[in-house]
Formats: C-alpha cells, structure tokens, sequence
C-alpha cells in the first residue's frame, strides 16, 4: 500500500490516532487529524504531534474533508459517524487502525490476533510471553496497553519469523475489510457494547470477523460452551480448534482440563500442569488454554511453552491483591467493566466480599452478576451513573445485604471497609465503563489503590 502524496484523515486523536498520524506522515501521506472534541480538550494528544506537520480539525468533522479524502483511518473509539458514510458513499476507503497496520505487514510474520468480551488482554499477554521463549523477535500490543498494532510495522518482529500478537476489539473489527490472522483465538461473547452495536447479534457479528478473512491454512480457535461464539464459527474457512472448562468436556480437537492439567489434543494428547501459572480460577485457565492451542498449533515447540508460562505475571488491574489491613483484603479488578467478567472474577470467591461497581452502564442486565455474588457478597457500595440500575437490579434479586450509595471512591472504600469483619475482602469489580469519573479503567484502579492506602490498609503493590 502507498500512502506517499495521498491524503488521509485519521478520525480520533487518543493513543491510536497519534501512533497513526506520525506513521501516515512518514510514509508521505498528507494528514488531516480530525476530532469532536475541542483543541484545548486535547492540547496534550496534540503535544505528542509536535514537530509533524498535520492539519487540525477539531470540535467537530467536515463532511467534505471526508468525502475528498484519499483514505480515512477510524480510531477503535470512534463511533459510526454521518460524515464516514458519506465518504464511503463517495467510494473513499474507510478503514480501521488494524487494517492499515496488517496491510503493511512482512507476509512472512506470524500475526496472532486475539479478541473476545472478556479475558482477551491476559491471553494475549500471555501468548506474547509464550513468544517472547521461542527466542525470536515478539511484538504484543494491539488494544493491550500503549502500543496499537501500527507500532508493530516499525517493530524488530516485523521480518518473516517475528510474532506479532495483537489483541483486537469488536470496534476494530468493525472496520477491516482484509485483515488475516494466521491464528485467530475468539474467548467468549457475552453482553457488553450493546450501546453501541444495539444487538447481541450485530456484536457477536462483529467479534467473528476475526476469522471472516481466514483461510484454510489459518487456525480459528474458539470456546465451545459459548453457543454466540460457535454460531460464529459456522462455516469458516480455517482449522477450528475448541477448548473447554467444563466438567467431563473433551473435544477432539482443542483443549480441556483434567485435574491439575491442561490437556491439548492436536490431536495427539499433550498435558501441561497448571501449576506452571501463577494466574487462578477457572477463566484463566480458559486464557491459558487458548494461548497454549494457538502456540501449539503454530509451532512452539513444549518445552518453550512452559518456560513461557513459567514466566509470565498477571497483568494490572484484574483481581490484583494490593492491600490488607486487619486481615481485610483490597483487590483492584478494575479491569472488570462488565457483568459477565465480574461473575466470572466473583463467582465462588474464597473469602466474604463487598463489591465496589457502577459507572458507565453498557447495557446489558445486572442478574447473573448478582447471582454469582449469592452466598459470598456482605454488600455492595455504588458509585458513578449506573448506581440506580445496579440498585433496582439488587431489589429485583431480593437481596438482604447493604447495597450503599458512595460520593466518590475514596468514600466507597471507607463504606466496604466499614462493612468487613477480619478475613473478608473489599473487590473493586465495577461491571461498568469508566468514563463518567475516570479516565479509563487504569485509573479507576489507581484511585482505588490511593483510597485503600488512605483506609490504613498496607499497600502490597508497591
């Protein structure tokens, strides 16, 4: 692709829309930044520009820069505007971030792309780790921390046998037209974004084009109790490799569990302790097994594989323990932002807790969050917008614990510890987006650690 002379808008100046607008200047492009929010809502992204030569276009869109581009990029964060159908009723091309990052890929890469509801950051967290033991050159980034997948075509492992492990969400998918990956892992899709694709349909759509341009040499790898994400897998071109966490499962092709061990069968059997991570609880080992069935599959060879997952340590925010005080203990699952991660985080949890959530509400139903909290919660303190929803959704359950309003989270840490006794657990696992007191889910979860600290809990992150 040849991008010298022409005229791209990149749509969206947060992380992705930098990274894209620096790579666009330095393969010729002419670049035209464009954002709803305003210059002085955005003067640090704008900093990070300093020196490159864009033109600005902020507060708002001009639909007739779009329909006179050459090429639009759509930041993940970016809804559908009317300004992006009107170019592409003008015939522009209208792409997302990482189908302009795969379409300037060494062909003879491997690209590992990995997406799903919940769980896709520590699978590819941990298959980045799985690569990083094969000695060759890895790139893991993608929606996983501050490295979009255009990073990855200026990267060391941009040469044929480098990795290249990305983790994609559906906003990203929605927009590819080509994008291929050599082995595409589909963890779960459970309720989240409805506010934005309106239907479990429409989104189960747009998580399944992860394999869409798959070809028969290509590995599809999904879950086999999720009946959305085998609806998706009808019909694919690729290898589709199963796994399963459910008691007595045992695909033919995939993954399973068996006591201690994850079993794979490729199809011979191949059995790997659990013991070799650090990560517990049934939904990582899930993660694990679609990071395993994906290196396995792609050639790394055993022994690898275990020193990898020897190595590899949990990433932030996701049922961390950061603090204790009084045998009460604070954990930061901040990265919980919707129903179904936070009954799988919660469900069966070894000690008494009380919930922190609420914020942003994603539009799903709060029922099986509250059904995974019976016989373990004490009570749950509410904060941000979502706070009646999760209330009504409380009384609906019938409930008999303290469900609280909190000011803020310095005052919902007081209010969980208030309600502890020794030996029980305050868990911040917020079911909801973050953006109505936060900046992202990251910096829920520091707010929160500097709330425990304030509590006199020892900080045990630091």
């Amino acid at each position: 692709m040849n991008l010298e002379g022409k005229q791209v808008v990149v749509v969206g100046l947060a992380l992705t829309g930098v990274a894209v607008a620096k790579f666009c200047h330095r393969r010729g492009a002419r670049v035209i930044v464009t954002d709803g929010k305003r210059a002085d809502q955005l003067a640090e992204q704008m900093k990070l520009l300093d020196g490159v030569p864009v033109m600005w276009q902020l507060g708002g869109h001009d639909e007739a820069t779009f329909t006179s581009a050459d090429l639009i990029v759509m930041s993940p964060g970016v809804p559908t505007l009317p300004e992006m159908l009107a170019a592409r009723n003008a015939g522009v091309e209208v792409i997302a971030e990482i189908e302009l990052a795969y379409r300037f890929l060494d062909p003879g890469a491997t690209l590992i792309a990995i997406t799903g509801t919940n769980g896709k950051s520590t699978t590819t967290a941990l298959t980045g780790k799985l690569c990083e033991h094969s000695g060759r050159p890895t790139f893991c980034g993608g929606n996983l921390g501050n490295m979009p997948l255009i990073d990855a075509v200026d990267h060391p492992a941009n040469v044929p046998g480098g990795w290249i492990v990305a983790e994609v969400a559906a906003f990203m998918l929605e927009n590819c037209t080509t994008f291929r990956a050599n082995a595409g892992v589909l963890t779960n899709i459970t309720e989240d974004h409805l506010d934005r694709f309106g239907t479990m349909e429409r989104y189960a759509e747009m998580k399944g084009r992860i394999w869409e341009w798959q070809s028969p040499g290509d590995v599809a790898i999904g879950n086999a109790a999720d009946p959305w994400v085998m609806q998706e897998a009808d019909g694919i071109q690729s290898q589709l490799y199963t796994f399963d966490s459910r008691s007595g499962a045992h695909p033919e092709r995939g993954a399973s569990l068996e006591g201690r061990e994850i079993v794979l069968r490729l199809p011979d059997e191949e059995r790997y302790p659990m013991d070799d991570l650090v990560i517990v609880g049934n939904h990582n080992m899930e993660n694990a097994m679609c990071a395993y069935l994906a290196m396995r599959t792609l050639g790394l060879p055993p022994d690898m594989l275990r020193a990898g997952a020897r190595a590899y340590r949990p990433l932030p925010h996701r049922m961390e323990l950061v603090g204790d005080k009084a045998d009460i203990y604070y954990y930061d699952d901040s990265k919980g932002t919707n129903v179904a991660s936070v009954a799988a985080s919660v469900r069966g949890f070894p000690r008494p807790l009380v919930l922190i959530a609420g914020g942003v509400d994603k539009g799903g139903a709060y029922q099986p969050m509250l059904e995974a909290l019976d016989g373990v919660c004490k009570g749950i303190v509410l904060i941000g917008k979502a706070a009646p929803l999760i209330r009504a959704a409380a009384s609906a359950h019938g409930v008999t614990y303290p469900v609280l309003d909190a000011a803020d989270m310095h005052d919902a840490v007081r209010r969980a510890t208030e309600l502890c006794s020794a030996g029980d657990a305050v868990v911040l696992s917020p079911a909801c987006a973050s953006y109505d007191m936060f900046q992202n889910f990251g910096h829920r979860g520091r707010v929160f650690r500097e709330a425990v600290s304030a509590v006199g809990a020892k900080r045990l992150d630091v």
